[in-house]
């Protein structure tokens, strides 16, 4: 697997210094576990719950609480005046998927939500140290390609374990398999520890002179126009969410493993869209792959209208993976590229915020909508309208002439 990998990922960047062809090669690493972990656990939450009992809207209340985190994430700009960003990141993955081990003895739904809160807002937590890490590690000339090479170990885990993961929820239950998975979170997390980071006290981190998000907004009209399109996006593709699970479940009765054989077809577009999505970043910019994205996006609502069978589902998750994969390149880099020299931090602080607020609104607002007698077609209908306007939104965003105080920042799109 080692050096399938390692081909994949020179292939796909070309060639690299050694340190860091060896950062990409150790994340990568880590990220194969990763990918088994989130297989195993995370992505048969949702169903998981359902079988539990959950209503529509429990359902929604648990897509609510994945965004607490990245509201919170905002806070980890005060822990980075002491922690340094790839050890307060170690600290809180380890400790978030920890929470999948009382999973052996959790047997209704409410017990499961506590648990995966405090999850969530581990894994959230450190988004912005994070940002500040790949800034760190990965020369702006191939960041988007390296930051995709490293995900292929994490999606090539999904592939195949995704198919096991679900055969083995209809033969042995969540109770021994989420625990599991949470043992391989944890030597996920762990393994990043590898990383050779460039020497940075945690100061050379921290925000020397407090800049608020209003004074971030006023100073930078294209990041507070993206912003806009992120809320849009955000609301149109998780609006629906909390009803994707009815539909799997009461509509189509699709079991464990029909549901593992979606998400290995949703896996391997993600492959393919962190193969396409991290040249679009080096070659153009982040912005460009968000616009894509949010063309991928509008299609998976749309989907679950006329869902009626095993294969009339198949496009949703062939198009949630070229999502996925534009979701986690585009975002992070566009905080990158949009942020003015030294503040990727506080960026990626804001940016998290918004999406942790959309996040809190957009699945109560859906399971509501249900609620009061509005028919799910409608409000997948609606969700993918917004996801449209997003896109045109991020359209606009790349047309927007640069603002001076941010020029000078290391950017792709200076080159548009």
């Amino acid at each position: 697997m080692y050096i399938v990998l390692r081909r994949l990922t020179t292939a796909l960047t070309g060639p690299l210094p050694e340190p860091v062809r060896a950062n990409v090669m150790i994340e990568a690493g880590a990220s194969l576990a990763y990918g088994v972990f989130f297989a195993a656990g995370p992505a048969f939450l949702l169903v998981v719950l359902r079988r539990l009992g959950a209503t529509a809207d429990v359902l929604a209340l648990y897509i609510t609480l994945t965004y607490v985190g990245s509201i919170v994430a905002s806070l980890s700009v005060v822990a980075l005046r002491h922690w340094r960003p790839l050890r307060l990141s170690i600290f809180c993955w380890a400790i978030g998927r920890a929470m999948f081990l009382p999973m052996a003895l959790v047997t209704g739904p409410e017990a499961m939500l506590v648990l995966m809160t405090l999850f969530w807002v581990a894994e959230s937590f450190p988004a912005p140290a994070y940002a500040r890490l790949m800034q760190s590690l990965y020369p702006v000339e191939y960041r988007g390609r390296a930051m995709a090479a490293v995900r292929l170990g994490m999606v090539l885990a999904v592939i195949v374990a995704t198919p096991l993961a679900g055969w083995m929820l209809d033969a042995a239950g969540h109770r021994t398999l989420l625990p599991l998975a949470g043992i391989i979170g944890v030597v996920a997390a762990l393994g990043f520890s590898r990383l050779r980071v460039p020497d940075e006290a945690p100061a050379a981190v921290a925000v020397t002179q407090a800049v608020s998000p209003l004074g971030i907004l006023r100073r930078n009209p294209r990041f507070s126009v993206y912003l806009l399109g992120l809320t849009l996006f955000g609301f149109g593709n998780i609006i629906g969410a909390p009803l994707y699970p009815l539909v799997q479940v009461d509509r189509l009765e699709l079991s464990y493993t029909q549901i593992g054989y979606l998400t290995l077809a949703q896996s391997l577009c993600w492959l393919l869209g962190f193969l396409a999505w991290g040249r679009l970043v080096d070659r153009h910019s982040a912005m460009r792959v968000m616009v894509f994205s949010a063309v991928f996006a509008a299609l998976v609502p749309w989907t679950y209208i006329w869902a009626e069978s095993f294969w009339t589902l198949l496009p949703a998750f062939i198009a949630q993976g070229f999502v996925q994969a534009g979701f986690d390149v585009g975002v992070t880099n566009v905080g990158i590229e949009l942020a003015e020299p030294g503040r990727v931090v506080e960026y990626s602080a804001l940016q998290n915020l918004v999406v942790g607020m959309r996040g809190l609104v957009a699945p109560m607002l859906g399971a509501g909508l249900l609620a009061s007698g509005m028919p799910d077609r409608t409000i997948f209908a609606i969700g993918s309208l917004l996801v449209v306007m997003s896109c045109l939104t991020f359209w606009l965003t790349t047309s927007i002439a640069r603002q001076p105080v941010a020029a000078s920042a290391p950017t792709r799109t200076s080159r548009e």
